[in-house]
Order: structure tokens, then C-alpha cells, then sequence
């Protein structure tokens, strides 16, 4: 039996794994260097399984929710490891992310 420890830390492992995926795979198109896109198809392909295991004892609401911190973190690693700029949107984007979570959450 999973405990709901492992549950969460699967979670968590997952949203930065599917971050991570993405931001390699950004880095493949900049770079063209092939680690770049095995890193991001390892990543995308162990996402599932950490979800998996961790709706064995989290509820969908909550896994498909935490979901939406994973574009906050794209913008974050982007930002603190490409350089990239932030817009005025994006900053908006944040912000209604995280008002929806607060909100959904109470």
C-alpha cells in the first residue's frame, strides 16, 4: 500500500518533472543539442506513472489542480535559467493562477 507521503511527493515530482520537460524542450529548439530532448521525453514520460501514484490516495481535484503550478514554474525556470523576459501578461497570467488555486482550494 502507498502511503499518502509517497502520494504527495509523486505529485510534486511529477509538476517539477512536467516543468522541467518542458523547459528542456525549449532549451533543444535554442540549443539543438540532443541531451535537451532525451531529458524532456524522460521527463514527459514519467509523469503519468508519479500521477498515478499519486491519485492513489490524493483526489483527482486535487492532482489535476496542482497541475496549474506547473505553468508557473515553466515561467520561473525560464526566466532564472534562459534569461527570458517576463511580459505584463504573463505577471497576469501568474496572478490569476494563483488566485483560482486559492479560490478552488477554499
Amino acid at each position: 500500500m502507498i502511503s499518502t507521503n509517497i502520494s504527495i511527493l509523486s505529485l510534486c515530482i511529477a509538476v517539477l518533472s512536467t516543468a522541467l520537460g518542458q523547459l528542456f524542450f525549449r532549451m533543444y529548439f535554442l540549443k539543438t543539442q540532443k541531451r535537451y530532448i532525451y531529458s524532456a521525453f524522460a521527463s514527459f514520460v514519467i509523469v503519468p506513472l508519479l500521477n498515478f501514484l499519486a491519485l492513489k490516495n490524493l483526489t483527482i481535484t486535487v492532482v489535476y489542480m496542482s497541475t496549474a503550478v506547473t505553468h508557473i514554474l515553466v515561467l520561473l525556470f525560464s526566466f532564472v535559467s534562459l534569461k527570458e523576459k517576463l511580459s505584463m501578461n504573463q505577471g497576469i497570467s501568474v496572478t490569476l493562477i494563483i488566485s483560482g488555486i486559492i479560490i478552488f482550494n477554499q
